[in-house]
């Protein structure tokens, strides 16, 4: 199972994967960046900048040691709960980057995305860091920066493919890009992740049966309602309700960014 010994394997795609994202949003024309996502209020152009918005928010806070954006807005917001501060931060960066050009936008990616890499790459993965609540550290407290590594490039293979399905391609799913995904995931979970040697066999997450690579990637990254992960997904029937309720979409009026 992923931990601080073979985060490596993750950290080695950080670059690969924001490579296949400016080569992606590089062949776009005006209509593609304009096109509609998974999240209502984000087109193409507005989920790539919130990649941005990740990459200079951490650096900001993790490498650089500055205040916590949320925390400066909750000043603003004391009422807000931790959600309602989430996404006002999002939104109003993604506000604040509309009149980029997609020309200084992917510049902008290509320099986080390396900032970012190295920074990692130079982490003791041991060391104590921000506290990662999907590894249910409650606020305040401390992960090990393992962790942190680990919720960024999920959260890159996830806002990747949903720029991918906008512009009618398939989610993020080859194999050098799935394999840590279902490290990530199956960490998160705590099972063993099932990686197949053959592409005609199934990934699992201990024993829940995601199914073939495409499938895998599709509910990983967030492409299927909470129905369709209960059907194309097997195994004890609470564990996959449960993996449903993490990787399922709700109706699309209803979908936030993550």
């Amino acid at each position: 199972m992923l931990d601080a010994a073979s985060i490596p394997l993750v950290l080695d795609v950080y670059r690969p994967e924001r490579a296949a994202l400016l080569e992606l949003l590089g062949g776009l024309d005006t209509q593609d960046w304009d096109r509609p996502t998974e999240c209502p209020a984000y087109s193409v152009k507005g989920v790539a900048a919130h990649v941005l918005g990740d990459d200079l928010s951490l650096l900001s806070r993790q490498r650089d040691d500055a205040e916590n954006g949320l925390s400066q807005l909750s000043a603003e917001l004391p009422n807000a709960d931790f959600r309602t501060l989430l996404d006002t931060f999002n939104d109003r960066w993604v506000a604040t980057a509309k009149f980029f050009s997609t020309r200084l936008l992917l510049e902008l990616l290509q320099l986080s995305g390396e900032w970012t890499a190295a920074y990692y790459a130079g982490l003791d993965p041991e060391a104590p860091g921000e506290s990662v609540g999907i590894f249910g550290a409650l606020h305040g407290t401390s992960s090990p920066c393992w962790q942190a590594i680990a919720r960024e490039y999920m959260e890159r293979w996830i806002h990747h493919s949903q720029i991918r399905r906008a512009v009618g391609q398939r989610s993020l799913a080859d194999r050098r890009f799935l394999v840590p995904g279902v490290e990530v995931a199956a960490a998160v979970a705590r099972l063993e992740p099932g990686i197949p040697e053959s592409p005609a066999e199934d990934w699992t997450l201990g024993p829940i049966v995601l199914g073939p690579a495409q499938q895998a990637a599709d509910i990983l990254t967030r492409a299927r309602s909470v129905e369709e992960v209960q059907r194309l997904a097997t195994g004890p029937a609470e564990m996959v309700r449960l993996l449903a309720s993490v990787t399922g979409t709700e109706p699309s009026s209803a979908k936030r960014e993550t």
